[in-house]
């Protein structure tokens, strides 16, 4: 009899060992499941662009339609915070820090509009995005219009904001001399009082200038006097030509600061349209953000209707 009592006391305690190991195992499962299924969900904010040089990116919201913000010259993708809360509840939105700002690479040879196209294209490549709308701000407008006609069949509709006003302005070498010794001697030297008596901001100047500063200091400047010179070479020899070829609604969202030549623009894209914001300086999404979004939306309805 004890023989026995031991025998079926030695079953039980395998019986309970298995069935904890059967937990434990479950339980293994589950966790291991977890981390998978949390690192897919992660979304990438990095890749490396057609030159090898290393492309970053806030990624935030889900949607069909993929809105990418594209900053301007000594910017990064902080320029655009408010319309990343505001879009990211409806739509993908993807906001670029161009290679040269913020935290993306500088290791790059050649620093021109089209390369900064190529940039965009990757991301749209690499995500493998679909229903693109692209968004350029200032030097991000040139660089949205050669990221459209190297994808055109992933983009429905392009941005422009506050760029691009008198498409048929050519820069002669003098002024581009000009132009470059103001720009660097801003980004070396800025003021509040500076930035305002040149209206890139006109409300909430104390925020507006801190989040300049944040920007700005201690960065470094290599490719930034390249981008502009690219900038001017694109403007004289390609700028035309490349929004001709552009196959997707056009709208601009630009202040009152300069006229936007509309009847200039439509010798190229007979179907561009301009929206105007009064009272606002360059940073328009700044001193503005509602209205600025809201121009933004309805600019995105429209695409979606034609």
């Amino acid at each position: 009899m004890l023989y026995k009592h031991n025998t079926i006391q030695y079953i039980k305690e395998r019986m309970t060992i298995k069935k904890q190991l059967n937990h434990l195992v479950s339980y293994l499962f589950i966790v291991c499941l977890i981390g998978i299924i949390s690192c897919k969900s992660e979304p990438v904010t990095t890749i490396s662009s057609f030159d090898g040089v290393r492309v970053s990116f806030d990624n935030k919201g889900k949607g069909d339609i993929t809105i990418i913000l594209v900053h301007g010259w000594a910017n990064t993708k902080d320029i655009w915070d408010d319309q990343i809360s505001y879009f990211s509840e409806n739509y993908q939105v993807i906001a670029v820090d161009l290679p040269g700002f913020g935290k993306s690479g500088n290791n790059r040879n050649e620093w021109t509009i089209e390369s900064y196209g190529e940039d965009i294209s990757s991301i749209i490549q690499q995500l493998n995005l679909k229903k693109v709308v692209l968004v350029g701000f200032s030097l991000g407008g040139p660089i949205v219009i050669e990221a459209s006609n190297k994808l055109q069949d992933h983009v429905i509709g392009v941005v422009l904001v506050d760029a691009l006003q008198d498409v048929e302005t050519t820069i002669s070498a003098s002024t581009a001399q000009y132009i470059d010794s103001l720009m660097m001697d801003l980004v070396n030297n800025y003021t509040k009082e500076n930035l305002i008596e040149k209206r890139f901001f006109t409300r909430n100047t104390d925020s507006a200038f801190q989040r300049i500063v944040a920007m700005l200091d201690g960065v470094s400047h290599v490719g930034w006097r390249e981008s502009l010179a690219g900038n001017f070479k694109w403007q004289n020899e390609k700028c035309r030509n490349s929004i001709r070829t552009v196959n997707v609604p056009i709208i601009a969202i630009n202040s009152d600061l300069k006229p936007t030549m509309v009847e200039a623009f439509r010798k190229y894209a007979p179907t561009f349209r301009a929206k105007i914001l009064q009272d606002v300086g360059h940073l328009l999404m700044w001193d503005n953000p509602d209205a600025f979004n809201q121009l933004l939306e309805e600019s995105i309805e429209e695409f979606l209707e034609e």
